[in-house]
C-alpha cells in the first residue's frame, strides 16, 4: 500500500463517482478503477461498492476514509516540518541593543558571512526584555543584550564592560570641564532612562550616584537611550550613557569623562540552553575567539 493509493481512495470515497475523482486527480477512470481494486486487495476487504448508477462506501470503507485521511494529513505535516527544518537551519536571527551595532556587528558580521555563506542572517533591533522573551520563543537565535537576565534558560557571556559617561548641551556651564565627577552633578537637571526600557543602565547610574553622595535633579525619563541624548540636546538636562553613543551625535551634545572610576555596563551575548545549530556555535565561536574581550560564561 503506498501513498498514492490513499489518495485515489479518498478521492472516489469523496466525490462518490469515478469520473469527477478522475478528473481531479488529473488520470484516467480505469486507471483509477484499478488502483483501487489493488487497494482493496492490499487491505483485504470491500471498500466501495459501485454499479453503473451509483458508488457507496462499506462500512469497512467508512471505517478506512477516516484512517486514510489522518495518514495523509500527518504526511502532509511530515513534509512541511522537514522543510520548516532546512529553512531554520539556514536562518539566524540576531536581537541587538544600539551598543552592539556598534561595538560588535561590525567586527563579527563579515567573518560570519565567510564562515556561513549560506546562512540568512536577520539583524533585529530590541531592547533587553524583548530579546529575552523571542530568544526562549524561539524566535531569536542569540541576543546581544544588556543585564538582567531573568530565565535560567539562557547561557549568556559578557563580552565588554562600557564606561558611562556625562553628556550635556554644547553650552552648558559644565562643558568645557576635561572631567566631571558626582559631586559636580549634585543637584543639576538630569534625564534619567526608564529602567523597563534601559535594562541595568537606570540602576547602575541610581547607584553610582548613592554612592558617591550626590543627587542630581531628575526632570525628565526617557524610553529609550537615543531619545535621553536628544533631550539632553535639547537643554532639558544632563545624562549619564555609555560612551558609543558619541557615534549618534548630532552635535547638539558634548561628551565628558567621569572623574575617577566610572561606572561601566556590560554588554551580553545570551542563547537558550540546548543543542545549539552550527550557525551559533560559529558565531559564539567568533566572539570568544577574542574579538572582544569575553569573560566566564555565567548563567
Amino acid at each position: 500500500m503506498e501513498l498514492r493509493h490513499l489518495r485515489y481512495f479518498v478521492a472516489v470515497a469523496q466525490a462518490l463517482n469515478f469520473t469527477r475523482a478522475a478528473e481531479k486527480l488529473h488520470t484516467s477512470q480505469p486507471s483509477l478503477s484499478s488502483q483501487i481494486r489493488d487497494l482493496e486487495a492490499c487491505v483485504g476487504v470491500t471498500l466501495l461498492v459501485r454499479d453503473k448508477r451509483k458508488v457507496a462506501l462499506t462500512a469497512a470503507g467508512e471505517c478506512f476514509l477516516q484512517d486514510a485521511l489522518a495518514i495523509l494529513e500527518q504526511a502532509e505535516n511530515a513534509k512541511i516540518r522537514a522543510r520548516k527544518a532546512v529553512q531554520e537551519d539556514n536562518h539566524f536571527s540576531i536581537g541587538f541593543v544600539p551598543s552592539a551595532e556598534v561595538n560588535l556587528l561590525p567586527k563579527v558580521l563579515p567573518l560570519f558571512r565567510l564562515k556561513q555563506p549560506d546562512t540568512h542572517i536577520e539583524l533585529v533591533s530590541l531592547i533587553t526584555t524583548e530579546q529575552e522573551e523571542k530568544i526562549l520563543r524561539g524566535e531569536l537565535d542569540v541576543g546581544l543584550m544588556r543585564h538582567p537576565v531573568y530565565s535560567p534558560e539562557l547561557d549568556y557571556l559578557e563580552l565588554i564592560h562600557e564606561p558611562l559617561v556625562v553628556v550635556l548641551p554644547v553650552n552648558h556651564p559644565l562643558a568645557s570641564e576635561k572631567t566631571i565627577s558626582a559631586q559636580q552633578l549634585h543637584g543639576v537637571n538630569f534625564v534619567s532612562t526608564d529602567p523597563a526600557y534601559s535594562g541595568a543602565l537606570a540602576k547602575i547610574v541610581k547607584t553610582w550616584f548613592q554612592q558617591q553622595e550626590s543627587q542630581p535633579n531628575i526632570v525628565q525619563v526617557a524610553t529609550n537611550i537615543l531619545v535621553t541624548m536628544n533631550l539632553v540636546g535639547m537643554g532639558l538636562g544632563v545624562t549619564l550613557i555609555p560612551g558609543y553613543m558619541n557615534n549618534f551625535n548630532t552635535g547638539q551634545v558634548v561628551f565628558r569623562p567621569i572623574a575617577g572610576d566610572a561606572p561601566t555596563i556590560a554588554l551580553l551575548m545570551a542563547w537558550k540552553r540546548g543543542e545549539l545549530k552550527p550557525a551559533l556555535r560559529d558565531f559564539i565561536e567568533l566572539v570568544q575567539r577574542g574579538l572582544l574581550a569575553p569573560v566566564e560564561a555565567e548563567g
